[in-house]
């Protein structure tokens, strides 16, 4: 049983409490790895002796209700930290609002000091720009390297585009690859796609008719063989992000290369679209794919370090 090998394991100074179904699940073994510090990951089964045996964390991540629940029983037993991980844009849940967590990562806004809950949590709260990840600046230019290799025969620029399911708009696919195609073709580029699980096979198949006038190369998750994405996002000499999800919007930020936007919808997409927008992250699609001066976006990083120095790890 996991669990019981887990338990044989020399103890580990930050345990990752996961939770099965959470929208924010991913992100809580995202920031450990950042930490370098030895992890443990906890399944959401048989929590009770996890509890119970060895010393006990120093610090716990974790993400949902029910990972928090267990979170704060090791607290008592241990006198953890915990920092969790909340996936709801503001107002901050009021079910979490009144948990003791020493740091509550979420992704949206602050709330109002001047409100009762904004007052209560503005010490413990970090905002950050889109869900926490794994993809780092480090770990696209590893991807670049592995991948250089198979993709040489492609001319530059490499427009890598990620294509999402916020649209179900066919008509609206196929005119924006048609421009895209324009753009590749005007600057003898090439165009790398990579489409999302969840985005309907009709909306692919008018992406791709559009591109039928420049050099162009298609993944569709979930095919067979390895998932190139790393790859193109790292070699990418621009990326447009279309109807994509807050994830693969903030993942594409995470490299050197100019982040363009179609439209994300409504909802918690377009929100975080407007916000990397206004801090120069992401800039919309128009005429043109020339570059800006940009830092990659490295939430994840970013957490990683304020832990440390937080909590002295």
């Amino acid at each position: 049983m996991e669990i019981a090998r887990l338990l044989m394991l020399p103890e580990s100074p930050v345990w990752v409490m996961e939770d099965e179904g959470a929208a924010a699940s991913g992100q809580p073994a995202a920031i450990a790895g950042r930490l370098g510090l030895p992890f443990r990951r906890i399944g959401p089964a048989g929590p009770k002796d996890t509890v119970r045996s060895g010393s006990g964390p120093a610090l716990v991540l974790s993400a949902g209700s029910r990972s928090a629940a267990r979170a704060l029983l090791l607290r008592a037993r241990h006198g953890c930290r915990i920092v969790h991980c909340a996936s709801s844009r503001p107002p901050v849940p009021a079910r979490l609002a009144g948990y003791p967590f020493d740091l509550m990562v979420l992704a949206g806004l602050q709330p109002a000091a001047t409100s009762p809950r904004g007052a209560e949590l503005a010490g413990r709260l970090m905002p950050v720009l889109g869900p926490p990840h794994v993809v780092s600046p480090a770990l696209l230019a590893r991807a670049r390297q592995l991948w250089e290799e198979r993709l040489a025969h492609l001319p530059h620029p490499r427009i890598v585009v990620l294509l999402g399911s916020g649209t179900s708009d066919q008509r609206e696919a196929l005119a924006a690859a048609l421009r895209l195609e324009r753009m590749a073709r005007e600057q003898a580029g090439c165009i790398l796609v990579s489409a999302a699980s969840d985005c309907r096979r009709e909306i692919v198949d008018a992406f791709v008719t559009g591109l039928a006038g420049c050099i162009h190369l298609v993944y569709r998750e979930g095919e067979p063989g390895e998932n190139p994405t790393l790859g193109f996002l790292g070699g990418a000499g621009a990326v447009v992000a279309a109807w994509t999800s807050p994830q693969a919007l903030s993942e594409a930020c995470a490299g050197p290369a100019p982040v363009f936007v179609l439209s994300a919808g409504s909802g918690r997409r377009r929100w975080l679209m407007d916000r990397l927008i206004a801090v120069d992250q992401a800039r919309p699609l128009q005429t043109s794919l020339q570059g800006w001066p940009r830092t990659p976006l490295d939430e994840a990083g970013r957490i990683a370090r304020a832990i440390r120095r937080r909590f002295m790890l």
